[in-house]
């Protein structure tokens, strides 16, 4: 696979897309992430450059490479060789993504090719809907047996407004996706979790609001009591730990992490993924992260000892906890001992298979 990463730090955005793509030849698929004050002007002269390519980004809170991490850079990645793509958009992501399955379709049509593929998708934030997003693409691609994987867009933490972009038309409530088949091999996927449960007790999902993401009560009891109780904490301490100590979403014997949002009226919890009726959770407490990165990337190691190419989906709370550490650069240029020269982005969630999720790193290695 032959592809290219560019990175500048240049104050205009004519000169930021000027250095980042020098050496650029005809790429097949630009993915691109840019702070959200850059990203408009950025999709439209990448996509004004690369007119015959497809270009695809998201606003960002951080993007990764192997010389580090950046928050006020734009950095992007073409793919020459390698691959077969199409991409398109879903619009309305608030109200009823489904009605674009039909543009799935005719990309998995165009590229014609099932096996050692994926979707890759980036969806705007604050909108509520990642999870429909999901069950429209996969409404298309569960039957191919194509699986998702991306990530919700950022800013510049403060929830101010996020955009995503694809050849060049930039839109916030909704999703760009592309069908990327690697020609030279399997794709892996892999999902790092940092938190382990802070007790041995699960909580049952009572009663909930979907919509607005807001469970009121765990085990028929106010939802804010319970959190409280898991941490032996009183009631009104408990957002202090809302960063540090998400839910874990139990679906089989697996866990997905639910991020806490805020304290809602009458004792209820708002959170940035559903959290569905009778579902099972439980509260966790930070693991000893630098031991699991380095579990993550020897499984990575072994898996794709050779990789071709690499994207990573980070989030904002693991990215304010490495940063707060004096770690997150460290953390990123590590990355690239197993990733390769990867590329990477930090926004408001993740997205891997079904799964809308938070405060997660996943990333897909090509061979």
């Amino acid at each position: 696979m032959e592809y290219k990463i560019g990175i500048s730090k240049s104050r205009t955005a004519e000169a930021c897309v000027s250095e980042a793509t020098a050496g650029f030849k005809h790429p097949k698929l630009i993915l691109f992430f840019s702070p959200v004050e850059l990203f408009e002007q950025c999709a439209v002269l990448i996509h004004e450059k690369f007119p015959e390519s497809i270009s695809m980004g998201a606003s960002v809170i951080a993007s990764f490479g192997k010389e580090g991490a950046s928050k006020d850079s734009l950095r992007v990645m073409g793919i020459e060789s390698g691959i077969c793509c199409s991409a398109d958009i879903m619009e309305d992501i608030n109200k009823y993504p489904i009605k674009y399955a039909q543009r799935v379709q005719k990309c998995v049509d165009q590229v014609g090719k099932t096996k050692n593929t994926i979707c890759l998708e980036f969806t705007t934030a604050f909108y509520c809907g990642e999870e429909s997003v999901l069950s429209a693409l996969n409404s298309v691609l569960f039957s191919y047996n194509i699986p998702v994987f991306g990530g919700t867009a950022g800013d510049c933490g403060n929830m101010s407004g996020t955009r995503v972009g694809l050849n060049g038309c930039v839109r916030d409530c909704c999703t760009v996706f592309a069908i990327i088949h690697n020609e030279g091999g399997a794709i892996h996927f892999f999902r790092e979790n940092i938190y382990t449960p802070a007790s041995g007790n699960l909580l049952t999902a009572t009663r909930t609001d979907t919509q607005t993401r807001t469970v009121l009560e765990y085990n028929s009891k106010p939802a804010a009591k319970m959190y409280a109780q898991e941490l032996g904490v009183s009631e009104d301490q408990i957002t202090k730990y809302f960063d540090t100590h998400p839910m874990g979403r139990l679906i089989g014997d697996d866990m997905f992490i639910t991020a806490n949002c805020a304290l809602a009226n009458n004792h209820a919890i708002t959170y940035h993924a559903r959290i569905m009726d009778n579902a099972k959770v439980c509260v966790l407490k930070p693991d000893n992260y630098k031991e699991i990165i380095q579990e993550t990337m020897r499984e990575i190691k072994a898996k794709c000892p050779k990789p071709s190419l690499s994207i990573m989906c980070h989030c904002l709370a693991r990215t304010l906890l490495f940063e707060g550490d004096g770690y997150l650069n460290e953390y990123a240029r590590s990355m690239s001992s197993v990733l390769g020269n990867y590329i990477g982005f930090s926004g408001y969630g993740e997205q891997f298979g079904e799964q809308h999720l938070n405060q997660t790193m996943i990333v897909i290695v090509f061979e």
